[in-house]
């Protein structure tokens, strides 16, 4: 199941990674009149960043949803026990 949750995430990081490295690039290019080489450097570091930290951040969304079903459909004990 956390294999799945984990494929799930990193497929929506791809996909997020890929939509904002588009965007830096275009605002790179537009905006900020950065040449050729820049633009390509821009959007690259835009997509790989954006895209690793939207994936951690759908990866721990999905686990804690998971969380919450397990203890919400065992609610007669905790699995964990707070000290």
């Amino acid at each position: 199941m956390m294999a799945y949750r984990w494929q799930e995430a990193r497929r929506d990081g791809i996909f997020a990674g890929l939509t904002s490295g588009l965007a830096g690039a275009l605002v790179g290019s537009k905006f900020m009149g950065f040449g050729r080489n820049k633009t390509i450097i821009s959007g690259a570091l835009t997509g790989l960043l954006s895209g690793y930290f939207f994936t951690q951040a759908f990866f721990s969304s999905n686990m804690a949803q998971l969380r919450s079903r397990y203890v919400s459909s065992d609610t007669e004990t905790d699995p964990w026990p707070r000290k």
